[in-house]
């Protein structure tokens, strides 16, 4: 939902014909959908590095449907019981907290406001980010005004999710904001991962937030982040396309421990895992005895090369005074180290 043009796999465009001009005709749901040649992109190519291997492995992805397509629909994302619908407006029953979104509708992509400590910001709605993410200097100003609220440096857990070997991932800042508001509904200690600088913090300064400012093109306005799963996964969501509205019916209480795990920040390259930075934590040392560039190679019994992203962080997740036996490996020699999990609720 944060793409703006279907994208299909290069073997799939020309098996379809779109080389030749032919439309994309999808079937999804009991709709029919359709898209000319000259609206899908060729190849998945990578977004920022975001292959569809580096994004969806082990499973196997052709294709990338854009929101665009919904637009005279409802759509329904339900987590809780790993559904979604696609449904008229005519035929659709809201339930929930009603929120105004506003919509490009040349690419689907939508926001809401959304109220972080007093002030309201424009969040697009991505239903296909693993966690939310937010302009660094937007958080930065938060921390600033509250030291209190708990943060590390170094993308950590799901907020790492994408594991790109890029500044704005691994130099990012995690926190957890004590509360958000989507319209009337709440939740608290959520966690966000603020973006680092693209090109230092000194030059990104005098150019501006080149990576948001860059993706929020294809928004209808301009945005200080996106809702992840992390968010999403706690409401039944419906998005009313056709009439500008959002339904929000809350499934359950945000869970506070969901970036607790050994402080490393990972890159994966050619189905591999590489430690890329050290969390340094607001409270408490950072972890000792890892090194930018190991590989990891397990996780307790879990072997990181046959590992997907899922389930390597659902290894590394713990609770606080629990530790991970982390293989490493260094030089070509095997590490082991017993590595703390961070409080970060």
């Amino acid at each position: 939902m944060g793409m703006a043009a279907p994208i299909l796999v290069k073997p799939l465009y020309r098996e379809l014909g779109l080389d030749r001009s032919q439309p994309l005709r999808v079937s999804l749901a009991n709709t029919e959908f359709e898209a000319a040649a000259s609206e899908v992109k060729d190849g998945d190519g990578g977004l920022i590095g975001l292959g569809f291997e580096q994004m969806f492995a082990p499973r196997r992805v052709e294709a990338m449907l854009p929101a665009s397509l919904l637009r005279d629909r409802v759509l329904i994302l339900d987590h809780a019981r790993q559904r979604f619908a696609l449904k008229r407006p005519e035929e659709f029953r809201p339930e929930g907290v009603a929120v105004p979104i506003a919509l490009n509708p040349d690419t689907g992509l939508a926001t809401v406001d959304v109220g972080v400590d007093g002030e309201t910001h424009a969040f697009a709605i991505d239903a296909g980010s693993g966690y939310t993410w937010m302009r660094g200097d937007t958080l930065r100003n938060c921390l600033a005004a509250h030291p209190d609220w708990r943060r590390a440096e170094g993308a950590v857990g799901l907020a790492n999710y994408n594991m790109i070997d890029f500044a704005f991932e691994k130099k990012g800042t995690v926190a957890r904001l004590p509360q958000i508001a989507i319209g009337g509904a709440t939740l608290s200690d959520v966690g966000v991962l603020g973006t680092g600088p693209v090109l230092g913090s000194f030059t990104d300064g005098i150019v501006g937030d080149l990576f948001w400012d860059s993706w929020q093109k294809a928004a209808p306005k301009p945005v200080v982040g996106w809702l992840g799963s992390n968010v999403l996964r706690n409401f039944r969501l419906a998005i009313d396309y056709p009439n500008r509205m959002s339904y929000w019916l809350a499934q359950r209480a945000y869970d506070a421990a969901d970036l607790d795990q050994p402080g490393i920040t990972l890159v994966r390259r050619d189905r591999r895992y590489y430690v890329g930075g050290i969390v340094r934590p607001a409270q408490g040392a950072a972890l000792e005895g890892v090194m930018v560039g190991d590989e990891l190679m397990g996780v307790e019994a879990i072997d990181a090369r046959e590992a997907s992203k899922g389930a390597l962080l659902a290894a590394l997740h713990g609770k606080p005074g629990e530790t991970k036996l982390l293989t490493l490996l260094r030089d070509g020699a095997s590490v082991k180290i017993d590595a703390p999990v961070l409080d970060l609720r």
